[in-house]
């Protein structure tokens, strides 16, 4: 990648205001579409259908930056969601996201990650986590990829709902996912990522997430991505619905 193309992607990704959903998916897409050392970016504009509260169509802008060594990988992950409701109300949604992978190649590497979330329309007014996991290679094949992911992470997050105080919490969790990469065709491909989250204590009351994302390629920069998504908490701190779901579908630009 050339210093000019480094500049203006970094240069998007803090520029972008800084939501759990999605980020593994996107680390994902970023570590297959790198196959060998280097520089690695994408950018991608979305438009989507969500079921929180309501139903509110919304504009995503999505940008990552990776850099794959000969050992290890490292990445940073940005999204933003806004939509504008009659002119005057503005609901948001983002994340910002870093993430190392050390030991990339071998079947076990572990992994180092900090992210802060935030989403207005479901109440949450920030989120801050860190943790580690290990990540184990069931296989890995040209057409064909399954991993696991299992770890540790602290959480702080603060939500509000209209006319109520504010709720903060700090918690340890554990945090677990099962990944899996399938080529369909030449010019096609599935990611299926699963996640679970929960504290030790309240292990059965988790946060559920499963997204999938089907990625057509139109040429060596530019692909077309439809992605699913559909979570499930089964203790939401305030009154909220316990499962969500987000469809969109949108252009891919890769550096």
């Amino acid at each position: 990648m050339s210093h000019s193309k480094l500049f203006i992607l970094l240069f998007l990704l803090f520029l972008l205001p800084n939501s759990i959903q999605a980020q593994l998916l996107n680390i994902e897409s970023a570590r297959h579409n790198a196959d060998s050392v280097g520089w690695y970016g994408q950018l991608e504009f979305d438009l989507s259908l969500n079921q929180y509260n309501d139903k509110v169509l919304e504009f995503t802008n999505e940008s990552s930056i990776s850099y794959f060594s000969n050992k290890h990988a490292y990445l940073v992950l940005n999204k933003l969601k806004a939509v504008n409701l009659d002119g005057a109300s503005v609901i948001s949604s983002g994340y910002g996201h870093l993430r190392t992978t050390f030991l990339r190649v071998n079947r076990l590497s572990p992994e180092l990650f900090l992210q802060y979330q935030y989403n207005n329309n479901l109440g949450l007014q920030n989120r801050t986590l860190g943790g580690t996991v290990i990540r184990y290679s069931l296989f890995d094949e040209d057409n064909w990829s399954v991993s696991l992911s299992s770890g540790f992470m602290a959480e702080y997050e603060e939500w509000k709902s209209a006319n109520q105080p504010a709720i903060k919490n700090r918690y340890i969790k554990s945090t677990s996912n099962i990944h899996m990469r399938a080529k369909l065709t030449p010019q096609s491909s599935l990611l299926v990522i699963g996640y679970y989250q929960a504290r030790p204590t309240q292990f059965f009351q988790a946060r559920s997430i499963l997204e999938t994302k089907l990625q057509f390629t139109i040429s060596s920069h530019i692909s077309l991505g439809i992605q699913f998504t559909a979570s499930f908490d089964a203790d939401p701190v305030i009154d909220i619905p316990q499962w969500t779901y987000e469809l969109s579908n949108g252009l891919i630009i890769s550096f």
